[in-house]
């Protein structure tokens, strides 16, 4: 039947998104259970079926104006991804994202090796970096620079030429010039890839074609042009959450829940980038800690970050001396290792598989053994 073109366009609904929320503890204890998975974007009927057959097989069952969590034995909630209710497939697959992180990650023809959290080591090409004050910029300073960190046990090497903090954006040009050329002298020179922190398309089609197999992107693909470098060139992609723009300090830092707006935006660019072609194994997820939220927004994310295994790629960790930590313990960035060396060893511990430090040597131990403590899951 035809609908009347003079009766109201039915609402649009949100899509059912579903994510694993609560696991064994601590983290690799087992995998019976129990275990809980959040289904969101369920109409009332649809919460009271999906409840109805998770009764049915014994789970416990919380609902929430939009959403649905179900919790219990593992083998129940695979027993409940088939039943064909509503939200269970979505459900389903979520656990499974959860209960097998990606071991692997696609870049520049080769493929990162995720047995263990790699350590990305921080280099930047900049005058003006919060944190180094310059101390790179020049090229020898640079060079050696990238040597030590891979001595202290540097995975990668993450070149960025632009400081994130607000203020007006450099050029292309100048972005080019500061990271390019040191890139391609790295790719040549070091014996771990590199990277590059960019948010600028040409600037990252550039910095591939000089020997980078990594685009980190702060801006959370606000250019899908991005995407459509890393497709083209292989190179492997990091998605962060961000709101607003970069270098753009937004005026309300409020969230109604900021673990689902996060997971929903990187759910959504993520699969931006994939129908732009970049490949799933080719995509890593960052939830921007810092960019665009109050301190007590960045701890919530942190506290909960395993619940971002539920996307399904690998998390980027990048909370280096972040400004969440300064304005918690009242100190200048000099003094952020302590702070930061438990926001990361929380993090490992929670499924980060990839870790961006300013401070390599120090959390090559400190991730070596948080590993030996929790042991891959």
């Amino acid at each position: 039947m035809e609908r009347d073109p003079s009766a109201p366009a039915p609402a649009r609904r949100e899509p059912i998104r579903a994510r694993v929320v609560l696991w064994p503890a601590p983290p690799g204890a087992g995998r019976d259970g129990p275990y809980g998975v959040r289904v969101a974007g369920l109409d009332p009927g649809e919460r009271e079926v999906l409840a109805a057959a998770a009764n049915g097989l014994g789970l416990w069952v919380r609902t929430e104006r939009c959403a649905a969590v179900v919790a219990g034995p593992l083998a129940s909630l695979r027993a409940l991804c088939g039943t064909g209710a509503p939200g269970a497939r979505a459900a389903g697959e979520a656990l499974g994202r959860f209960l097998a992180p990606p071991r692997g990650l696609r870049a520049g023809g080769r493929c990162l090796v995720l047995s263990r959290p790699l350590i990305v080591g921080i280099l930047n090409a900049t005058p003006d970096s919060f944190y180094d004050g310059g101390r790179y910029v020049e090229r020898a300073a640079a060079l050696d620079r990238a040597d030590e960190m891979v001595a202290q046990g540097a995975d990668l090497v993450e070149v960025g030429g632009e400081s994130a903090r607000p203020g007006p954006a450099i050029s292309v040009d100048e972005e080019i010039r500061r990271v390019v050329p040191l890139i391609e002298v790295l790719a040549g020179r070091l014996p771990v890839p590199v990277a590059v922190d960019t948010y600028k398309p040409e600037v990252a089609r550039r910095a591939v074609r000089a020997g980078a197999i990594l685009i980190n992107d702060i801006s959370g693909l606000a250019d899908l042009g991005m995407a459509e470098v890393a497709a083209r060139s292989g190179a492997a992609l990091v998605v962060m959450h961000i709101r607003g723009r970069p270098k753009v300090r937004p005026a309300d830092l409020r969230y109604r829940s900021v673990v689902d707006e996060v997971y929903a935006f990187l759910e959504d660019r993520t699969a931006a980038a994939r129908a732009a072609g970049v490949p799933a194994s080719g995509l890593a997820i960052d939830p921007g800690f810092s960019f665009g939220k109050a301190p007590d927004s960045d701890l919530e994310l942190l506290r909960r970050l395993g619940e971002f295994r539920s996307l399904g790629y690998p998390i980027y960790l990048a909370t280096s001396r972040k400004n969440y930590i300064r304005d918690l313990l009242g100190l200048p960035v000099s003094d952020l290792l302590e702070g930061t060396a438990a926001a990361v060893a929380y993090g490992v511990a929670q499924g980060a598989q990839l870790v961006r430090t300013h401070d390599v040597g120090f959390m090559a131990r400190l991730v070596r053994m948080t590993q030996m403590i929790v042991p891959s899951w």
